[in-house]
């Protein structure tokens, strides 16, 4: 699973200039079942999207994609992480353990 950390790079007009073509592209990796959540960061200095577990190059290629990634208004910052225990309404989403030394 992956904690992604969008940093604006860039003023907060030109973020509005392209907020709905980067919704419609939040929507369409919802509606793939790539993300999970989704909002913005306080104070408005970016925002944050929790992704499923997938391959990293193919996380890589979906952020490649972000309207404000093309435009270069933001940077994304990715976290990975194993989700082992997480609240009923996400077991789907946890990660199985892992063998010792994996």
């Amino acid at each position: 699973m992956y904690v992604v950390l969008l940093n604006y790079t860039a003023p907060q007009a030109d973020i509005d200039a392209w907020l709905v073509d980067h919704y419609e592209w939040v929507t369409q990796h919802y509606d793939a079942g790539d993300f999970i959540a989704t909002g913005h960061r306080r104070p408005m200095a970016g925002a944050v999207i929790i992704a499923r577990a997938m391959p990293r190059g193919r996380l890589e290629a979906i952020l490649a994609t972000d309207p404000f990634a093309l435009h270069k208004l933001t940077r994304h910052e990715v976290i990975e992480f194993q989700a082992l225990r997480t609240v009923p309404e996400l077991a789907r989403y946890a990660d199985p353990l892992a063998p010792a030394g994996e």
